[in-house]
């Protein structure tokens, strides 16, 4: 028995490319799919949020009491308002220590990241000091952002399964 091969229908073709092409163009929920995403309000947004145990040589383990660094960025989508970020906590450590000293000022239409320069010579860090068991790789650690005009921002912040030295 012969098959005969048929030509897919003009439509279909059509149906077929535009269902393809959909996969193409961007899609927004409004909320970020970013590492450490939670943030929804528009002027100001904080991705790409994780903490970093301290690196201990030959091990992966994270030691309760000891300190882990908060990385993030924080961005102004204000259009000519500048957004101060007052203060960070979480109940996953016993302190947050927030270098240069809060408030931190992020220009309208920019954004900050843990790492960069705030001041001269004087980059911006985040701390968590005397870290606790809820610290765990593969986890997330409630962290609350406290900003100026926004108000506080509560996220879930994922923990580095095995920190790397740098």
């Amino acid at each position: 028995m012969k098959f005969k091969r048929s030509k897919p229908a003009p439509v279909a073709t059509a149906l077929l490319v535009m269902f393809l092409l959909a996969g193409c163009g961007s899609y927004t929920t409004g909320e970020s799919t970013n590492r450490g995403s939670g943030s929804e309000t528009p002027e100001t947004t904080v991705e790409n949020a994780f903490v970093v145990p301290r690196y201990l040589p030959g091990s992966c383990a994270i030691q309760v009491g000891e300190s882990a660094e908060l990385r993030f960025t924080i961005t102004n989508n204000r259009p000519a308002e500048a957004e101060r970020l007052e203060a960070i906590t979480t109940p996953a450590a016993e302190a947050v220590r927030i270098d240069p000293s809060p408030p931190i000022e992020i220009a309208a239409g920019t954004a900050l990241a843990t790492g960069q320069p705030v001041e001269p010579g004087q980059p911006f860090t985040v701390t968590l000091d005397g870290i606790n068991q809820t610290v765990r790789p593969a986890y997330n650690v409630d962290v609350t952002f406290r900003f100026q005009k926004s108000g506080e921002l509560t996220m879930p912040v994922p923990v580095e399964a095995c920190p790397r030295q740098e």
